[in-house]
């Protein structure tokens, strides 16, 4: 009996991805993170050193620091009412926090603008973060559900109906390949943003990992294999299972397919409001039945 997440399912099977998730994540080394004062140390331990000849999005440090630097300054973002003095003081603050050269000010704050002005949707020009208030978002969202005995054969069997169709064809035998123990007690997790728009529910999840230096290295098809390669496709499934329960539990009515608008995982480095919803996002919406037979396989008790 134990209490497991995303990370510790697939702990020791990935290779050294960039951000840890907040489910496993070690509180005392992100304190370690906003105090420590020896940062071209830390960096070296748990990122790239900062020094860069470019200034732009791409070349921005990588590494731990990096990732919780961006999660920590958009928790804190107004996407819809803060000015442009506002945004420019928030990333300043941060940077100095996170122990970031000023240098970076225009770079972050200029992917904040393509960020918050890019529409998510090919076909709902409107959804856009700029239209969402704080009062219809949630930052850092903990979960807990109830646990059955998990393996990772149980899982790579309920993908398998699904696969080469919603999900990749070889995702069940990456799963069926994952080392856990079997695992019996509650899933626990931290989901980065929930929000309203339009009567539906989003689930989002920041990414700032490095995919390469131009926009077009955060391409679709690119996008598509990282979530393949880093199981985060187990992640946003385990996520929304979560969502899925607490909203037939709690509102009236609840339909997942009436609303539940889907799962978008943003590449902070890749957004770019030229292109559109073809660079920097990744966004799903599993059929009902798939989230049902989770439930069920997973859930103890699942009606």
């Amino acid at each position: 009996w134990k209490v497991s997440s995303y990370s510790s399912l697939v702990s020791g099977h990935l290779p050294d991805i960039e951000l840890p998730d907040h489910d496993a994540f070690n509180a005392s080394l992100q304190r370690q993170i906003r105090s420590d004062i020896d940062f071209q140390s830390f960096s070296g331990q748990f990122g790239q050193a900062e020094y860069s000849e470019k200034n732009d999005i791409f070349s921005f440090p990588k590494g731990a620091r990096a990732g919780i630097f961006f999660h920590d300054m958009l928790e804190n973002l107004d996407f819809k009412d803060s000015s442009d003095n506002i945004r420019e003081s928030l990333v300043k603050t941060k940077l100095e926090e996170f122990g970031f050269d000023l240098k970076w000010k225009n770079t972050v704050g200029d992917m904040i603008n393509n960020l918050i002005a890019t529409p998510l949707l090919e076909e709902q020009k409107d959804l856009i973060l700029s239209s969402v208030a704080m009062t219809d978002r949630i930052n850092e969202m903990e979960f807990y559900f109830p646990l059955k005995t998990v393996t990772a054969q149980k899982l790579s069997q309920i993908f398998s109906d699904y696969a080469g169709i919603h999900i990749p064809a070889d995702f069940p035998t990456r799963i069926e390949k994952l080392s856990f123990m079997p695992s019996e007690g509650f899933m626990k997790g931290y989901i980065d943003l929930v929000f309203q728009h339009s009567g539906k529910f989003y689930l989002v999840d920041w990414k700032s990992n490095y995919l390469g230096n131009q926009v077009e290295d955060y391409s679709k098809d690119s996008i598509d294999d990282t979530m393949n390669k880093d199981l985060y496709v187990l992640q946003y499934h385990i996520y929304l299972l979560a969502i899925h329960q607490y909203l037939r539990h709690h509102m009236s009515g609840y339909d997942y397919e009436t609303d539940f608008g889907g799962v978008f995982y943003i590449f902070l480095r890749g957004m770019n409001k030229k292109r559109g919803p073809q660079s920097g996002v990744y966004h799903a919406l599993p059929k009902a039945d798939l989230i049902y037979a989770l439930g069920k396989e997973l859930i103890p008790d699942y009606l």
